[in-house]
């Protein structure tokens, strides 16, 4: 899921990985990444003894490795000189924030399953302009359905499914029906 949201909208990702209390929980990389993560583990440790480590960058010649701290997740960007650092930093930081705001509903989960939500400008206007991920979820939205039939005919998980509504309700693209 991070994996295919950090490809889609940087250039120059070519794969990641995500760790959650020290276990691989999603790769994209289909390598065997066991002496990659455990050296993380053992450097992240060997440093937290004495400072924080928020970030480590270890640049090569054709690829170089981003790998970010946060809380209980370590999550590891392989990119090629050519990313936009600072789109991937941003990309990152809420993708590491996100599981803690999963937590903490903003409303109600049975209300805001029933919000309809729809666009304030036409639908053919915003799809294509849309990541692949996004445009699964937002193909649904047509002022009728409610966020709990868009969870069920979309094929991503509720968890993007809420934050990409989340998201454009954000910018302002889409809202809700009193």
């Amino acid at each position: 899921m991070y994996a295919e949201q950090l490809k889609e909208s940087i250039g120059g990702v070519i794969g990641s990985f995500v760790l959650k209390n020290g276990e691989i929980t999603e790769t994209d990389l289909g390598r065997n990444l066991g002496f990659v993560t455990q050296s993380i583990l053992y450097l992240s440790e060997a440093v937290t003894e004495t400072k924080d480590l928020k970030r480590l960058s270890i640049f090569g010649v054709n690829r170089s490795l981003s790998v970010y701290f946060y809380s209980k997740y370590i999550l590891g960007v392989l990119i090629t000189p050519t990313a936009n650092l600072q789109l991937l930093n941003l990309m990152v930081r809420r993708i590491l924030e996100a599981p803690e705001r999963a937590e903490e509903p903003e409303e109600p989960s049975s209300a805001f399953e029933n919000q309809i939500p729809y666009f304030d400008i036409p639908r053919d206007e915003v799809l294509p302009n849309v990541p692949e991920y996004a445009r699964q979820v937002l193909e649904f939205v047509d002022g009728n359905r409610t966020i709990r039939d868009i969870i069920e005919q979309s094929s991503l998980s509720p968890e993007v499914v809420l934050d990409v509504i989340m998201s454009y309700r954000r910018s302002s693209v889409l809202h809700y029906k009193s």
